[in-house]
Order: structure tokens, then C-alpha cells, then sequence
């Protein structure tokens, strides 16, 4: 099986979706732990998309890499509790991250933050792909991108690694994410 990046996913075609997608949400990291993630990435060849948070001088040895893409990361959170500190309004937000990474193509919300009316500006911002639907492994249900009211491809996923740990604190079995990938078919996008 092999690996793709995100803005790789066509909704009109099933081409890609027998591939595996990695994706890393930067999340603040340090460099050192960011920089261990990259290596052991390219140790393996595997192509990535990296979701930015913030500025690092990593983000140029991302940039170079032609295996991996550099998608966005933005967070709403502070705006739905009224603060204004990351931006006063969704657009600032937005254009904040974009100074960093202006040829993102994707983006994924922390907490997972999606609307109508922040799908609409993801399009107008001129993303292609949007991450922002988890859909648990063990749900049954078959994974598979589809084309928003505006255009933006949506692409669902089945693993994350906080809803892992979560479901492990509670006893509820999850499928090894190796064995998920490898199950191949559009369940595992």
C-alpha cells in the first residue's frame, strides 16, 4: 500500500483511496520532538501532510521535503470562549497561520471546530481539502471524501491518537491503526 498527502484525494475518482495518509498536527511541539516525527518519516519515505500551528524554523525542512505538504492548523477555541488573542474573528485566525504557510491547500480545526459558514471560508481562503470529520474505526462506517456545498473536498478519518488513548482509559478495544491501514478498501482513508 502506498502513502499519498491529503490534497492528493480526488472525490470523483477512487484513485487514492487504496493509500494510506499520514497526518501530523505540529500542535506547538518542540523542535526536538518535531524534528525526531520528521526523521522517522523520512526514514520510512512515507509522504505526510503537516498541519502548522505555529512558526518554526522546522517548517523550511518541511517545505523542502517534496514527499511531504504543509497544511494549516487553526485555533477557533479562543473565539468561542471570547477571547481574541489568536485573532478577533475566524478570518484573522485564518490569515495569521496563512502568513506562515501561504501555500497550504488543507486545513484541520483543533477540536475539530466546523461550520457552514467556516467551510465557506476555507473555500474562499482557496483550500482544497478540509479534515475536520472523525469517524471512529469501530463504527463500521466506509470512509469516504466527498465534495462540500463549495467545492472543498472533506475527508474523513478513523484514527486519533487522543481518542485512542481515550477509548483504552475506558477498556473499549480499538483496532491496531497498522492493521486498519494494511485492511486497505475506502474504510481506511
Amino acid at each position: 500500500m502506498i502513502s499519498q498527502t491529503i490534497s492528493k484525494i480526488k472525490c470523483e475518482s477512487a484513485e487514492g483511496l487504496n493509500a494510506i495518509y499520514l497526518t501530523f498536527d505540529i500542535d506547538w511541539a518542540h523542535d526536538e520532538i518535531l524534528e525526531d516525527t520528521i526523521d522517522l518519516v523520512e526514514m520510512y519515505k512515507s509522504l505526510a501532510t503537516w498541519f502548522v500551528t505555529h512558526a518554526t524554523p522546522l517548517l523550511g525542512r518541511l517545505r523542502n521535503n517534496p514527499d511531504f505538504e504543509l497544511g494549516i492548523y487553526p485555533n477557533f477555541n479562543f473565539l468561542l470562549d471570547g477571547d481574541n488573542r489568536a485573532g478577533k474573528n475566524a478570518e484573522e485566525v485564518l490569515d495569521r497561520l496563512l502568513t506562515l504557510v501561504p501555500e497550504a491547500k488543507c486545513v484541520r480545526s483543533h477540536s475539530l471546530t466546523q461550520s457552514s459558514r467556516l467551510i465557506d471560508m476555507f473555500s474562499h481562503k482557496r483550500f482544497t481539502h478540509e479534515c475536520n470529520t472523525f469517524i471512529p474505526a469501530n463504527s463500521g462506517i466506509a470512509l469516504k471524501p466527498w465534495s462540500s456545498f463549495c467545492g472543498l473536498t472533506r475527508v474523513p478519518y478513523f484514527w486519533e491518537d487522543d481518542v485512542h488513548m481515550f477509548y483504552d482509559s475506558i477498556g473499549i478495544s480499538q483496532p491496531n491503526p497498522a492493521e486498519l491501514a494494511t485492511a486497505g478498501g475506502a474504510e481506511s482513508v
